[in-house]
């Protein structure tokens, strides 16, 4: 009977620190900046494990999404309100996705070798880099 108690023991321990661990990395998943810059001739997003670069002269479209299309996780990170890995994306097909589902507007986008739907910090941070891209493919 002791041999069961210590058992059940251990599993709760384990399980609680489990649960503690995954509610840190979301947490920092939140939390941690995405950061996207235009240098070099080219779009330079970085956030986690998500990053690419696609060159402006390749940019087939650029658009601000006010809400996220459906979307279908292919592999990554998709809980609560963060999406970022690849996914199906309506519209889209598959493509790259780091965003805040609860903070639009979204940018999505597309060029000959694929599509990048992403958001920065703030509303006002994307709409920005938007803008820019935007003067910078037309």
């Amino acid at each position: 009977m002791k041999e069961r108690k210590g058992s059940l023991n251990a599993r709760i321990i384990f399980t609680a620190i489990l649960l503690l661990v995954i509610t840190a990395f979301i947490l920092f998943a939140i939390f941690t900046p995405r950061r996207a810059e235009i240098r070099d001739g080219a779009l330079h997003f970085r956030h986690l494990f998500t990053s690419f670069e696609v060159p402006l002269g390749e940019i087939e479209s650029v658009e601000l999404l006010e809400s996220a299309p459906p979307l279908s996780k292919v592999s990554g990170i998709g809980v609560y309100f963060l999406s970022e890995g690849t996914y199906d994306a309506g519209g889209y097909g598959r493509c790259t996705v780091s965003l805040n589902q609860s903070e639009p507007p979204f940018i999505a986008v597309t060029a000959p070798d694929g599509a990048w739907l992403f958001s920065l910090n703030s509303p006002e941070e994307t709409e920005a880099l938007y803008g820019e891209i935007l003067a910078l493919t037309a």
